[in-house]
This record gives C-alpha cells, sequence and structure tokens, in this order.
C-alpha cells in the first residue's frame, strides 16, 4: 500500500482547480499540501517521533543478549528471470547490522520472514544468505519462515525463540520501525534491546532545501509507521 501518492494526487489537483476556478485559497492549500509531501525538512521533522528515541551511535549492549533478531524490511520475490528472492537495500542495511553484531557478540541470529504469497521459498532464506556472505556461521543462523507482517514476525519469532528457551534479544530494524516492532516482540513476552540499523540523517545542503522524492519517500514510510501503530494498538497487537 502507498500513503503519499494518493495525497500527491489530491494536492495537485486542489492546486490546479483553484488556479482554473480563480480560489486562491485551494490554490495555497494545495502548494503547502504538495509541498509537505516533498520537502525533506518537513519529512525529517515528522520522523523525530519514532527516531528520537534512540541515541544515534553504535550497538554497544552486547553483554546480555541471547540472540539477535532481524525482521525483513522487504525482499522481491522469485521471478522467470530471477528464480530466487532478493532483499530490497533495508533488509540488507539491517542483516549487515545484525551480522556485525554478531561479530562482536557471538550469539545465534533469528531471521523472521515468510513468502509474502505463502508460496514458493521463504524470504528469510535470501537473509540467511546474507548473513552468511557477513560472516555468521550457518549454524548460528534461525529462521522463521511463517511471518508476511511485523505483527507475525513477532508471533512466529517468539516461538522459535522458546524453542531455544531465549527471552531477551537485541532487535535489528530502521529506527523508524523500532517503535512497532519491538512493542510487538515484547507483547509476546520477549525481552528487547533495541539495535536500530538505520536512521533519518541529515544530507548534503542541496539534497535538503528543495523538495525532492526523498522527502516523499521518507514521508511515506513514516505515514506507514504512524498507521501501522494505530491499526497495532487498535488490534492489541502491541
Amino acid at each position: 500500500m502507498t500513503y503519499t501518492e494518493p495525497l500527491f494526487a489530491i494536492f495537485a489537483v486542489a492546486a490546479l482547480i483553484g488556479a482554473f476556478r480563480k480560489r486562491r485559497w485551494l490554490t495555497i492549500a494545495g502548494m503547502l499540501g504538495l509541498l509537505a509531501i516533498t520537502h525533506p525538512t518537513v519529512e525529517w521533522l515528522l520522523s523525530r517521533p519514532l527516531e528520537s528515541a534512540y541515541p544515534v551511535r553504535p550497538f554497544e549492549k552486547t553483554g546480555d543478549i541471547q540472540a539477535v533478531v532481524v525482521f525483513s524490511g522487504g525482499v522481491n520475490p522469485a521471478v522467470f528471470e530471477r528464480p530466487f528472492p532478493q532483499t530490497n537495500q533495508d533488509t540488507m542495511e539491517r542483516c549487515a547490522y545484525a551480522a556485525w553484531i554478531y561479530r562482536c557478540k557471538p550469539v545465534p541470529i533469528l531471521a523472521c520472514a515468510g513468502a509474502s504469497s505463502g508460496r514458493g521459498p521463504a524470504f528469510s532464506s535470501a537473509m540467511r544468505e546474507l548473513l552468511r556472505a557477513g560472516g555468521v556461521p550457518d549454524n548460528m543462523i534461525w529462521t522463521e519462515d511463517k511471518s508476511r507482517d511485523t505483527h507475525e514476525n513477532a508471533t512466529y519469532g517468539s516461538e522459535v525463540l522458546r524453542q531455544h528457551q531465549i527471552d531477551r534479544v537485541a532487535l535489528v530494524v530502521d529506527a523508524r520501525s523500532m517503535i512497532r516492532a519491538a512493542a510487538c516482540l515484547r507483547k509476546q513476552g520477549i525481552q528487547v534491546v533495541e539495535a536500530p540499523s538505520r536512521f533519518r540523517t541529515w544530507g548534503p545542503v542541496k539534497d535538503e532545501v528543495l523538495p525532492s522524492w526523498k522527502g516523499l519517500k521518507g514521508n511515506e514510510e513514516t505515514l506507514h509507521e504512524m498507521l501501522g501503530l494505530f491499526w497495532y494498538r487498535l488490534r492489541g497487537w502491541i
């Protein structure tokens, strides 16, 4: 599901209608809406409630964790010309960070991701390959292969953890997704030490002062998390 594309269309149409019908207030409202959902500075401000609780630094609390858990950020399913699932950039970053934590603290890593359609190889198999490439031995990688969303990542992942008598883990997801993901695991009785893999940081000035796809993409992620938190609380999943 995409959230910003309908908003972009609504604001653009509003601005055009306002211009053609000489409704200045409608034109201004549409232009301000377009600016809000595409401007990197606005996107950064909107992401603060989700990310500001976590310090921007390498993961340090390795002493008492029993395992590392990685939730998939997204995997492209196999297609005819590429008959294997391929992780997206977010999942690659999460797996690389989990492998780095393993090198600091050699504990098992649980990769959580099923197949989006319920058929074909689980996406956690692609995550396993990334972890192996990062230097994690195969016997230290566990996989959960039934989940299709964050709630199921936590539900089915916690079953695997309990089978191994583990109740305290480091959770690796991006900082913007951490509140919801960590709450889902805690709901299953697992103690969570947050290990965010990616933060919204400032880039070059030229990339931060003008509206761009970067702001639109960031607002898409923020809206996804905000609505996800509302929905998960409504369902009692967190």
